[in-house]
């Protein structure tokens, strides 16, 4: 399953933004204000509309116009077409807070009708969380769903595909370009607690969580990590020597009064976790480290072991020297295989290890604001074909992005 066509109207830089990405890796290089990270943070409106309830219904018109977006997935051959009309306003943090939408589907091929299919992603999403342990015969359709499903023009048949998409969404993963930057702010110890061994006074963002989803997978065992120790190991790019994770078991206790005032005495055990890393025969505390060794450890981490349908990554080069950024690509590209990955950038180093229809020019106007064009299949034959053979004979895509002569094509 991936996403085929992409169009984003009336969000922030993106007026009349439209393309079909790779279906396998995506670059999208472009100078600063050109709106790449605008065009991650639409797709990203996808999950956000499946996920987040409207605050309120709106009963009056809103300033300026609603954002639309509109995108073609592929599920199995099928051609699926979702659109939302979308209230947005961005607070203070510069993030978007959703309004409200109306929000359809589109698949003649599967409902037989050629009309538009007007459900929430967010209902869908309900339902099938609800359904995760049923099967659509017997029990799900006499739900209580069934009359609005149907009345709507969702068919038996369309259910499954639509299942489909909404897990898809579902699993979307961004990472920013400073989101793992400043180790310093890293904690150089924290605890859990409980069989299942769960977080205790930690935040589930950035650095943190970073280090505890590694030490969840260290304490798995899981081939995940045994694959990520080994790309990061001496036998892989040889950015650290070893991991470790020091667990030092604590105790406290809880009181509590029951009526009559009788104490009762609850003895708690839980664990002190503190990672390290061995580099170079020194072992660092994870706040000790370079923002790019933190930042590459991070990055790979997340590329080996997110469960992500897409992934988007923004400036991985940020921090990174260009050998390791170097390798940081090659591994995108290979994992670029098994789920849709959108990479924002502005190194002409980051071209240097992807193919011309991996690269989409980002570039933006007064008139027509951010626009994304492949450069794959913007150029003629015999222009792609020059270009081919310059990549071959002289030089490299970085390079021939660096001269500006991609711009001039």
């Amino acid at each position: 399953m991936k996403i085929t066509s992409i169009t984003i109207k009336n969000y922030r830089s993106c007026i009349s933004t439209a393309f079909p990405p790779n279906s396998e890796l995506s670059v999208l290089i472009g100078p600063n204000g050109s709106g790449k990270t605008n065009v991650l943070s639409a797709i990203r409106l996808l999950p956000a509309l499946m996920s987040i309830r409207p605050r309120h219904l709106i009963s009056q018109e809103l300033p300026g116009s609603a954002s639309e977006l509109r995108v073609a997935f592929d599920v199995d051959g099928i051609s699926v077409i979702y659109g939302a009309k979308i209230q947005i306003v961005t607070n203070e943090k510069n993030q978007d807070e959703i309004l409200t939408a109306n929000e359809s589907w589109y698949m003649p091929a599967v409902t037989g009708r050629r009309r538009k299919i007007g459900v929430p992603s967010s209902f869908l999403a309900d339902l099938f969380q609800e359904a995760s342990n049923l099967h659509w015969q017997g029990a799900k359709r006499r739900s209580h769903f069934s009359d609005f499903l149907l009345g709507n023009g969702i068919t038996t048949e369309a259910l499954p595909i639509l299942e489909k998409i909404i897990r898809y969404i579902s699993r979307i993963s961004y990472y920013s370009a400073s989101q793992f930057t400043n180790p310093g702010s890293s904690p150089i110890s924290f605890e859990v607690e409980g069989e299942d061994k769960r977080r205790i006074g930690i935040s589930i963002t950035g650095h943190k969580r970073f280090l505890f989803d590694l030490y969840q997978e260290h304490r798995s065992k899981s081939k995940n990590y045994d694959q990520y120790t080994q790309l990061v190991g001496p036998d892989g790019i040889n950015l650290v020597e070893a991991i470790d994770f020091n667990e030092i078991q604590t105790s406290s206790s809880n009181y509590s009064v029951m009526t009559g005032g009788k104490v009762l005495k609850k003895e708690k055990t839980n664990l002190l976790v503190v990672p390290s890393f061995k580099i170079s025969g020194n072992v660092l505390s994870p706040s000790q480290l370079s923002e790019g060794t933190f930042k590459t450890l991070a990055l790979i981490f997340y590329l080996v072991t997110d469960r992500s349908s897409i992934l988007m990554i923004e400036e991985p080069e940020v921090c990174v020297h260009h050998g390791l950024l170097s390798s940081i690509i090659e591994l995108i590209s290979i994992y670029a295989k098994e789920k849709q990955i959108f990479i924002s950038t502005h190194s002409d180093s980051v071209l240097d290890k992807v193919g011309v229809e991996n690269v989409f020019q980002v570039h933006r106007s007064k008139e027509r604001g951010t626009e994304v064009s492949s450069i794959h299949k913007r150029m003629k034959a015999r222009e792609l074909n020059a270009l081919r053979n310059y990549l071959l004979n002289e030089g490299s895509l970085g390079e021939y992005w660096k001269h500006g002569d991609l711009e001039n094509d």
